[in-house]
């Protein structure tokens, strides 16, 4: 049977498991190329000629050879017949680095620009030593930012780029001086030191220890005629500020003038601090580092600090000054929409501002409008315009089927999923989904749903352009068990479906970096606590059993929702510990956006506001639940002290 009919066959019968009997010879065709037995692999290979993965082996026999001089026409054709695929990109990769390797520059420099994805630095910097090649003394300002303003550890491939930065005069002292203070506020202490040095200075480690340990050590003796002095004692205010704010603040008050030019970067070290910790006078602090340079983490640091204090006119003049890249950003277009709306009802304005407030508010809250994220919702709230009813849901048919079967890459996904080999089959899923229309794209995420890939399915679905189906985007697996748990805590089943898709996606045996297990994604003494508060025997394998770990997150769910006492609050506490949650609680009543927006966690901010935006796409696909944001999101009470129990 031709491969192609074989593929709609199985596709056809076989629709949840797409995977072919040959697929399995996969795994020894990877085995035999990662032993180095090319027999084994040969055979492989042609064991796999009816498989979607048989060019797997074709890769794994050519990748062994591209450092041999004979490879380069086989290497072009086989890019040439898998054009735009995983692994023609994925070769074209390792090749560049062999050509760079053997300074082929030329060859190089005909296949760079073929690359689809974004090249890693080591590439980048590949790419600059082929154009130094050509011509020595050529000048590189595209590769300042990357190289050069960044206290990251760089490939060595990048080393020489660097010197030829300084070489050709794109380096002066003074962007040594700005490298030096990312690299202190890295904490990239032998950076700090090279740095120094090239400029002539002396640092040595037990200083940088006094800086850090013993910053008001330090300041006692620091001698202000010297810059490396001055530049270290911004840093040693800095620490100073994060364990005792007020005194830092009282010596820089008496002192700071002895720092000079370096006296703003030092008030924004304090202002940065005061803004972590809401203190209202950091507005002050940040005004009086207006000289200092800014980076997008300080003005965004800022502008935060302004919303959770509610100061629209100082939002507003932040907002006008920022650089365009934040401006257009959707959080800041957002607060921006409401300053401008407050500042509408502002009788201290006249009637013509007020109107102009109004309407740049309406502008503002449209552009926002026409998608569905936390501030799309927000947004159409805010114009008053209903959600209507849950689109039907899209019917894939057998035209839809027969694409999908023909696309090489999913198929390959598929069958490399059937295998259990969920990063392989997950990078051949995610580049296959680049430039496939909304139709493709939803018959993807209706099979991967199918298998159980629920992950993918919604990654799938997430990146339509104008078929937004919610069915495929927001899936419900695991009902009966999540709706039975959900009851029994009493907790509203569109929350728990929000949090559990952002958790796990519904992969159950999802790990996070931190320990975090299955599809509420608890950490192993958390999931021990709350068996011990149910009474029933712990193991470390609970938390990957779809019904346990249900079971144990719906209960510590609603333990943190009846200790923190607000549904936000208790999301915010889920990711980050309800006790961090209740040190960012107001001590005065505050609406749920202003909290959210000021959570100083990136990573903790953005999960409470998709979780929550994730809620209401439930509640409407489940028909039940409030499906207005701004009504789950209410009012944030004013902080009690509330003893905090468990993990």
């Amino acid at each position: 049977m031709p491969a192609f009919i074989r593929i709609l066959a199985v596709a056809a019968i076989a629709w949840i498991s797409p995977v072919m009997a040959a697929d399995s010879d996969y795994l020894a065709a990877r085995d035999a190329f990662r032993t180095g037995n090319h027999d084994a692999l040969a055979k492989a290979q042609r064991q796999l000629s009816d498989s979607p993965l048989q060019v797997y082996a074709e890769f794994w026999q050519l990748w062994r050879r591209l450092k041999l001089p004979d490879a380069t026409a086989d290497v072009d054709a086989f890019l040439a017949k898998e054009k735009g695929s995983y692994l023609a990109e994925k070769l074209r990769m390792e090749w560049l680095e062999q050509l760079a390797k053997r300074s082929d520059w030329t060859s190089f420099q005909r296949q760079y620009p073929l690359l689809i994805d974004t090249p890693s630095i080591t590439l980048q910097c590949y790419n600059w030593q082929a154009m130094m090649a050509a011509k020595p003394d050529i000048k590189l300002p595209d590769a300042v930012t990357p190289l050069w303003y960044t206290a990251k550890d760089l490939p060595s491939e990048c080393l020489p780029v660097q010197a030829q930065l300084q070489r050709t005069g794109l380096i002066d002292d003074e962007a040594k001086w700005t490298r030096f203070r990312l690299a202190m506020e890295a904490n990239a202490q032998g950076l700090a030191r090279y740095l120094a040095q090239s400029l002539n200075l002396t640092l040595n480690a037990a200083t940088q220890q006094q800086v850090r340990d013993q910053p008001e050590v330090f300041l006692a003796r620091f001698n202000p005629k010297q810059r490396l002095d001055r530049e270290l004692a911004v840093w040693a205010y800095g620490r100073w500020a994060r364990t005792n704010l007020p005194a830092a603040l009282t010596h820089l008050e008496v002192e700071g003038d002895e720092l000079a030019e370096q006296s703003a970067l030092a008030w924004r070290q304090l202002a940065m601090t005061g803004a972590r910790q809401f203190n209202a006078d950091s507005e002050i602090w940040f005004a009086r580092s207006e000289s200092a340079p800014w980076s997008d983490l300080q003005r965004e640091a800022r502008l935060r600090l302004l919303v959770r204090l509610g100061q629209w006119p100082a939002y507003l003049k932040g907002y006008a000054t920022m650089p365009a890249s934040i401006r257009q950003e959707r959080a800041w277009r957002f607060w921006a929409a409401r300053a401008n709306s407050a500042m509408s009802s502002d009788t201290g304005q006249t009637k013509s501002q007020r109107k102009l407030y109004g309407n740049s508010a309406q502008t503002l809250f449209a552009g926002l409008s026409n998608d569905d994220d936390y501030y799309g919702l927000l947004a159409r709230e805010r114009l008053g315009q209903a959600m209507g009813p849950v689109p039907e849901k899209i019917n894939i048919n057998d035209a839809d089927r027969a694409r999908l079967a023909k696309h090489a890459g999913f198929q390959r996904a598929f069958a490399l999923y059937g295998l259990g080999l969920r990063w392989e089959s997950a990078s051949e899923f995610n580049w296959s989904v680049r430039g496939s229309d909304d139709r493709l794209l939803l018959t993807a995420a209706n099979q991967a749903n199918a298998m159980g890939w629920y992950d993918r399915a919604i990654y799938a679905a997430e990146r339509t352009q104008a078929d937004h189906a919610l069915h495929y985007r927001f899936i419900a697996p695991y009902r009966d068990i999540t709706q039975a748990y959900a009851k029994d805590m009493a907790l509203d089943e569109a929350w728990v479906y929000g949090l559990m898709r952002q958790e796990s996606r519904f992969a159950p045996k999802a790990t996070s970096g931190a320990g975090a297990s299955g599809l509420m994604q608890l950490m192993p003494g958390t999931a021990q606590w709350v068996a011990k508060q149910l009474g029933i025997p712990y193991s470390a394998s609970m938390t990957n059993d779809a019904g346990q770990n249900v079971q144990l997150g719906t209960y510590y769910l609603r333990h943190v929702e009846d200790t923190l006492g607000h549904p936000v609050l208790a999301t915010a506490g889920y990711n980050a510990g309800p006790r961090r949650a209740l040190e960012w609680q107001p001590d005065t009543a505050m609406d749920a956006t202003q909290y959210i927006e000021s959570i100083p966690f990136p990573e903790t901010r953005d999960y409470v506001k998709k979780v929550m935006a994730n809620a209401v796409s439930y509640a409407r696909l489940f028909g039940r639940g409030e499906t207005k944001l701004s009504t789950r999101l209410g009012t944030i009470p004013a902080r009690q002290m509330t003893p905090i129990q468990g993990p």
